[in-house]
């Protein structure tokens, strides 16, 4: 009975877990952009912060040396000051100056990728289809729920493979000697928490991860969880609530019932919103939150309706679980490479013109019968 009961439930989360953890998990990342800036100093420093473009060809690094008087030993590719080496700052090695870019570009890159996630996890409406729906999940996938995180960013850009294990800015050892011909190597040393990134090893020493791994019953021998199993845990330790339909103030309508209706009728014709009329609506699977601030901003264009606060307005009919400003939702949609462009969502914008330009033929009809 238990297992069926909590198939058939609707579960929200409370965003007090989500905004704890986004703001914990924020503070990390401000840890590895320290550590980013470090590398970015030792890059910048490399050659008396003679070389402007990043790059390190031999010949160039070596005039800038022989410039300042150093003394070259070509074995070795390296020069040392002839005053007398007394610390690491009285030599210098072509493969140390080089490396320094290549360790920046994997700190930057993973600092990069955990800005953009964390951009997507804050604006991502909670959708647990991906536990649900699913006779066992991953330790990653029940981890994000417990966190409040929504499950289905995983598997989605920027966290394609997600993997709390994951190695994808891992190099191999670079080599290099000192003046002396002695040999050393160095790396970025992003993964020497226990084999894990920062924000991995920030993650999974949380209270909640240590509850998962340790709890045997929720297993099953791959090493996966039972969804149902986790569930139930998850929901008797209120980690999750049970979804409940919220009533729309009729009252409270910017827009006029009358546009209201015509607004619902079309948007539930196009698939992108669920629920009656006189409630809350609620976006459809897969519809996400930043699709709603496109929604407000078509809308605020058409000339359908007059509007100053669109933003606030199209949330006093559809419901917004999050406390992260709509206006500020485009941002979960970006390139990754390119974090200030903003990317189209062609198939929820898609239902969205459809729903509009409906509206818009009818005005226009209205307008020649009358």
């Amino acid at each position: 009975m238990i297992k069926k009961y909590h198939q058939k439930m609707k579960f929200v989360n409370p965003r007090t877990f989500s905004h704890k953890t986004i703001k914990e998990l924020r503070y990390e990342l401000d840890i590895v952009k320290d550590v980013m800036n470090y590398w970015h100093n030792k890059l910048e420093n490399r050659a008396f912060g003679e070389i402007e473009d990043g790059y390190l060809y031999y010949e160039d690094w070596k005039d800038i040396y022989t410039r300042n008087g150093w003394v070259e030993v070509s074995d070795f590719r390296s020069f040392y000051n002839p005053k007398g080496v007394t610390n690491s700052d009285d030599w210098a090695s072509y493969e140390l100056d080089k490396a320094y870019l290549t360790i920046w570009k994997a700190w930057h890159s993973y600092h990069q990728l955990w800005r953009f996630r964390l951009s997507k996890l804050e604006a991502e409406r909670f959708d647990m289809r991906r536990v649900t729906q699913a006779p066992k999940i991953t330790i990653d996938e029940a981890l994000f729920v417990l966190l409040g995180l929504s499950p289905s960013v995983i598997g989605s850009r920027g966290f394609d493979k997600f993997s709390l294990d994951e190695r994808r800015f891992e190099i191999d050892d670079i080599e290099y000697h000192d003046y002396e011909g002695n040999n050393y190597s160095i790396n970025t040393d992003l993964y020497s928490n226990e084999g894990c990134g920062h924000m991995e090893w920030f993650l999974k020493h949380k209270e909640e991860y240590t509850l998962l791994e340790k709890n045997d019953q929720l297993k099953c021998v791959s090493g996966r969880y039972f969804s149902n199993k986790f569930l139930k845990l998850a929901y008797d330790n209120r980690y999750l609530q049970e979804r409940i339909t919220k009533v729309r103030s009729i009252n409270d309508s910017p827009w006029g019932e009358d546009f209201a209706l015509k607004l619902h009728t079309v948007l539930i014709a196009v698939g992108y919103i669920r629920g009656s009329f006189e409630t809350m609506w609620e976006l459809s699977d897969g519809m996400s939150l930043a699709s709603l601030h496109y929604l407000a901003n078509v809308l605020a264009d058409s000339e359908l309706v007059e509007t100053k606060q669109h933003y606030a307005s199209i949330q006093k009919y559809v419901d917004y679980p999050s406390d992260y400003p709509l206006k500020n939702q485009y941002s979960e949609n970006t390139d990754i490479d390119n974090p200030i462009e903003p990317k189209p969502l062609p198939k929820e914008n898609k239902r969205i013109d459809d729903a509009i330009t409906k509206l818009k033929l009818e005005r226009n009809d209205n307008l020649k019968d009358n």
